[in-house]
């Protein structure tokens, strides 16, 4: 898998496979996203639901698969050689824009799986209509923390194990998977604290977290199409 993605890419002469399978899905998913939100403001809640739930499940799904067999795969994080631009722009405009990037994806990612668990505590489905209910979201504080962080642990060791299947098993890999799981954890449980504090009502939660989620969304997508192109259209990457 990941000599295919470092592979020569169809979208520019220096882009690899998985670089430009990543841009384009970042693309669609962006796209998708906004769509569900706009079914959202419609108050068309079930269609929301179904676009958004499958798009946020694929986009993690894919992280997830992307970033064990590409371990990361931005050549930036080869350092300033990797990338094919003049050094002064690398310090000043690349760098920066790369680690807006990383920290955008990050949050993202987070609110993500956040707002997947929301969604069905804040919702309830009469026919084939689901909305939003007004009120505390299912579930008290101590009892999504429980779970929240039982899947934290439970999940990277599963993922792990499926990873071992085709690798060596080391022991880097395996904190770097359940550190990873623990982190993602604590964002979910950071956020819902705060989300608790400011509103308190799920309703309300779920539409300003969402609100600012695909506004993340967008903010990922543009810096992700600014990376790209300084690493892959205008200056050939010197390694990789």
């Amino acid at each position: 898998m990941k000599a295919w993605l470092e592979q020569p890419g169809f979208l520019s002469p220096y882009g690899t496979m998985g670089a430009d399978l990543s841009y384009v899905l970042a693309v669609v998913f962006t796209i998708l996203f906004l769509i569900g939100w706009r079914q959202a403001r419609q108050r068309r809640g079930q269609a929301h639901h179904l676009v958004t739930l499958w798009a946020m499940s694929a986009m993690l799904a894919y992280f997830v698969a992307y970033y064990v067999n590409r371990g990361l795969g931005a050549l930036a994080f080869e350092g300033e050689e990797g990338f094919g631009g003049p050094p002064e722009l690398y310090r000043t405009v690349f760098s920066p824009l790369l680690t807006f990037h990383i920290l955008v994806v990050t949050v993202g990612l987070v609110l993500a799986v956040y707002m997947i668990a929301l969604g069905f505590r804040t919702s309830v489905k009469r026919g084939t209509a689901r909305t939003l209910v007004a009120g505390a979201p299912r579930g008290s504080a101590a009892r999504f923390a429980g779970w929240v962080l039982l899947a934290s642990l439970v999940l990277p060791i599963a993922l792990f194990g499926v990873r071992i299947l085709f690798t060596e098993p080391t022991l880097g890999k395996f904190l770097g998977w359940f550190f990873s799981g623990v982190l993602v954890g604590f964002g979910v449980i950071v956020v819902e604290t705060i989300g608790r504090v400011f509103y308190p009502d799920g309703e309300r939660r779920h539409r300003a977290i969402g609100t600012f989620t695909m506004i993340l969304y967008v903010l990922a997508l543009l810096t992700s199409t600014s990376t790209y192109v300084l690493l892959y259209v205008i200056w050939p990457p010197t390694i990789g």
